[in-house]
């Protein structure tokens, strides 16, 4: 008897343990990580290890190879040997990106020693973290940029999707269009601490809630009124929807304010 009651007490203490960590993890809203093989071979050629930035933007560059870049296909069914790669300041996304050089924008970042990430991930934005390199480097600014200050507006942000009207028939591509309220755009914050007031949009396919946070079919981000979409991903003609959604700096839907428009792709 005494051996079962320990063994029901050894059970009961692994399932307390269980719940709770299920419990932290639901408190913190942590998705599941979205994991992919992209076989892509992947080099960092700036900046160099140890660099030491004294602008307030940092310039990279990458070589990849055993795997093609295109954005133009980001949000839809991932396909074999394709994609993007994403990078990361301090383990924070910063965006997605095709081309083998870009900037990152300092502001609101520290003088102090930081990591870059660059991750190569399908078209659903599942990372192949096998393929992953990383670099520190010093950031010394000779003129630190000011933060950013917490806005304040009268009124609740909101997007309205401007163009293409609903119903609408789109062929290879399309400008996606939006108007933004109470809310101010910032390229530059992609990635950064939240700051009241601003962040960005996503622009999703069909769905929200694929992948983490939404970000499965994510076709791109934008601190613009319009964005480019691309139909090069999606297979066959018919109806679908395009979502805008606010975003705040670490790309969390957190702002509560979203658009969708249905046209018919052909």
């Amino acid at each position: 008897m005494r051996s079962k009651l320990a063994r029901l007490t050894l059970v009961g203490s692994a399932v307390a343990a269980a719940l709770a960590i299920s419990a932290i993890a639901f408190a913190d809203n942590a998705p599941p990580m979205m994991m992919a093989h992209t076989g892509a071979k992947l080099t960092v050629l700036g900046p160099v290890a140890g660099t030491t930035v004294t602008a307030n933007r940092v310039a990279t560059n990458v070589a990849i190879k055993s795997f093609g870049l295109n954005c133009a296909l980001a949000g839809t069914a991932p396909k074999a040997h394709v994609g993007h790669y994403h990078v990361e300041l301090d383990h924070s996304l910063i965006n997605m990106f095709c081309g083998p050089k870009a900037t990152i924008s300092m502001l609101d970042v520290a003088a102090g020693k930081h990591t870059l990430a660059f991750i190569p991930a399908a078209d659903d934005h599942a990372e192949d973290m096998h393929a992953a390199k990383t670099v520190s480097f010093l950031y010394k600014p000779s003129k630190p940029l000011p933060a950013a200050k917490p806005l304040q507006f009268a009124g609740k942000p909101s997007i309205s999707i401007v163009s293409p009207k609903p119903g609408v028939t789109v062929h290879r591509s399309f400008d996606l269009v939006i108007d933004v309220k109470n809310f101010r755009l910032s390229c530059d914050l992609y990635g950064k601490a939240n700051v009241a007031g601003y962040g960005h949009w996503h622009i999703n396919l069909d769905t929200t809630s694929k992948g983490m946070m939404g970000m499965g079919t994510m076709m791109g981000m934008s601190c613009q009124r319009s964005f480019h979409v691309s139909l090069a991903g999606i297979k066959g003609a018919g109806t679908h929807k395009f979502f805008a959604i606010l975003e705040d700096n670490t790309h969390a839907p957190t702002i509560g304010a979203q658009a969708s428009v249905s046209v018919n792709v052909k």
